[in-house]
């Protein structure tokens, strides 16, 4: 049975056309007021980004969610779970820190109003098994144990692309963001006996590469940031020992993607079914019918917010999407993706894939360049969801519905500080030229630009070489 999912477009021309507005009208019509009862715990679960990448989710976007959630009688709280340690300097590993790299983001209790909870504790342990009834590989996963306490949940994602995943949405945003550090190394296999970490032998090629350079190397960070003493570095040779290898993932990125691991070639291909099995175990803990997902398709790059750094969009903003089901959600989001030409520049540009239709996630994306569909096609199989879809385009809401509070129509800003204003001094005196000190012709002429492009590796030589000219 197609399910439905409401659409507005990334333009705007008025307040209620807004981004944070537009998603507001498309909750309501998506149900959010059927959603939840008045007192009921509301979860919104945000991926609030990670150091050093800047096109995680806007904070005002969520806020105008939260105070949705409060109008409905709903208490709004911000969730999400710790990282698994996929580098020498994660900023979400661990609860401390991931409080603090997300208010850098603005992600706060005060500028959220409500409470951000990290619900699987200070390092990632407090969590919970779930069944997983239907999986494609997954027979149960682990969530962050305190998200059991919500009455519902709204699902925000930020749409863009993902290596693991191949592309990341409201899948990925519950059967990744929803999971402990048990349950994400488990959905990455990770700690599966044949093709998890234990089981990967050491390209030494790529260790003695790893090892050159100022130290500490990046063999040395391997070595020091493995908490449980598994690698040793003994006559350049680079050992494993496996035995003792307790399956944190910490090696994430140190060892494993600077290929000191050899990871084996079968692991990829399970990565995006188990986050859409992963999904299914933590939405059906909650309750089918108590989630609402919004995907935001806007500044859709490459790669996810997990990482530190992001690349340039692969193609230009979509605009706000909202249902039910967070399958079709996400098929919505990638056929309207691909409907588009990608943008110049970009990866999409660089590699070939400018056309609409080149399935860009899947050949830009995926580190494996495994189909952009297996995650939508193992959330149906899975029974969360239906990759059959009616596409609704919602209209914007009423302006007045948006207003900055406290003013309305009868309550507008002139009135509430009528005598405040009355007493400005608005007199500016005589401050204009009675004749302009530049022509229309002269002020619309191009000035002269850029005479010459370097590297700021020649700088100093160049400086040099216009100093003599002079």
């Amino acid at each position: 049975m197609a399910s439905k999912v409401y659409f507005m477009n990334d333009r705007a021309n008025s307040l209620q056309e807004s981004t944070p507005f537009k998603a507001v009208k498309l909750l309501r019509d998506a149900g959010i007021e059927s959603l939840f009862k008045k007192g009921d715990t509301v979860g919104i679960k945000v991926h609030m980004g990670e150091y050093g990448n800047s096109l995680n989710l806007r904070p005002h976007w969520i806020v105008s969610i939260v105070e949705e959630v409060k109008r409905l009688g709903g208490k709004p709280v911000i969730v999400d779970c710790n990282t698994i340690t996929f580098g020498d300097y994660s900023s979400r590993a661990c609860k401390s820190d991931h409080l603090r790299s997300v208010s850098r983001h603005g992600f706060n209790e005060e500028t959220m109003g409500c409470p951000i909870w990290i619900c699987d504790g200070d390092y990632g342990f407090d969590d919970v098994q779930v069944e997983i009834p239907n999986g494609v590989y997954l027979k149960h996963s682990f969530m962050g144990k305190k998200l059991l306490d919500l009455d519902a949940v709204i699902v925000a994602s930020h749409f863009k692309g993902h290596p693991m995943g191949v592309y990341g949405g409201a899948l990925k945003n519950v059967g990744i963001g929803m999971g402990s550090k048990r349950g994400k190394i488990s959905t990455h296999y990770m700690n599966h006996p044949v093709y998890g970490i234990k089981n990967m032998t050491v390209n030494q090629d790529a260790a003695k590469q790893a090892n050159q350079g100022p130290s500490p190397t990046i063999v040395d960070r391997a070595i020091k940031g493995c908490p449980f003493d598994a690698f040793e570095l003994k006559d350049d040779t680079f050992i494993f020992h496996n035995e003792k290898c307790q399956l944190c993932a910490g090696c994430f990125s140190s060892a494993l993607f600077a290929g000191i691991l050899n990871l084996k070639p079968e692991i990829t291909a399970t990565w995006a079914p188990t986050i859409a099995d992963a999904a299914a175990g933590y939405i059906n803990a909650i309750g089918k019918d108590k989630f609402l997902f919004l995907n935001y398709a806007m500044d859709i790059s490459p790669w996810c917010d997990c990482v530190n750094f992001h690349d340039k969009p692969l193609v230009p903003n979509v605009g706000v999407f909202a249902s039910k089901d967070p399958v079709a959600i996400d098929m919505a989001c990638i056929e309207k993706s691909e409907s588009l030409s990608g943008m110049p520049n970009s990866q999409a540009d660089e590699f070939g894939f400018v056309e609409p239709g080149t399935e860009r996630f899947t050949n830009i994306s995926s580190m494996a360049k495994v189909s952009q569909w297996a995650q939508c096609n193992a959330g149906a199989y899975n029974g969360i969801g239906s990759t059959e879809y009616v596409l609704i385009e919602s209209e914007p809401g009423e302006e007045v519905d948006f207003w900055f509070p406290p003013y309305k129509p009868d309550n507008v800003f002139g009135y509430v500080h009528k005598e405040e204003l009355k007493k400005g001094n608005y007199d500016p005196g005589e401050y204009f030229h009675k004749l302009p000190k530049l022509s229309l012709s002269e002020l619309h002429v191009k000035p002269k630009g850029k005479i010459d492009e370097i590297s700021i590796l020649d700088e100093d030589d160049y400086s040099e070489s216009l100093s003599l000219n002079y």
